[in-house]
């Protein structure tokens, strides 16, 4: 498995907007309830704050994040994977490259997951603690 990042680029608009809906499709419903035209709108405008990085095996993209620069911290967010490449240890891969580039940085790492994604756990085994949560998120960080 030969794994890449890139910046997305215009044409993967749609393919970052179904990735999404692919990954988070189950959590988003159950807390807010799925509104297509609701969920398109904030993609525009989470794509015009900044195009994600992709995640691509053979260069083929298979997943996103994106991380934020902050004076006092980093933000990683817009992670997904498409459901069949998740539990393959690429999200693992990533999250180790991101320790790395905060400690690089020396600043501790922000997050934020929907209540009900099993994507902190997977934040859990590398650190991340919970630093609060309300009845739609989870918010953790690593120092």
């Amino acid at each position: 498995m030969n794994l890449e990042y890139r910046l997305a680029t215009e044409q993967d608009y749609d393919f970052t907007f179904n990735l999404k809906k692919s990954a988070e499709y189950g959590p988003i419903k159950a807390i807010f309830g799925w509104d297509e035209a609701l969920q398109q709108h904030m993609h525009g405008q989470e794509w015009a704050a900044g195009k994600p990085m992709l995640i691509c095996i053979d260069g083929i993209a298979v997943g996103s994040y994106k991380i934020e620069i902050n004076a006092d911290h980093i933000h990683f967010c817009r992670f997904f994977l498409l459901p069949e490449h998740q539990g393959k240890g690429i999200g693992s891969k990533v999250l180790k490259q991101l320790i790395i580039f905060a400690k690089e940085k020396q600043l501790p790492c922000k997050l934020s997951h929907l209540q009900g994604n099993r994507v902190g756990e997977l934040y859990a085994r590398f650190g991340f603690v919970i630093d609060g949560s309300d009845s739609q998120f989870v918010y953790m960080s690593r120092h």
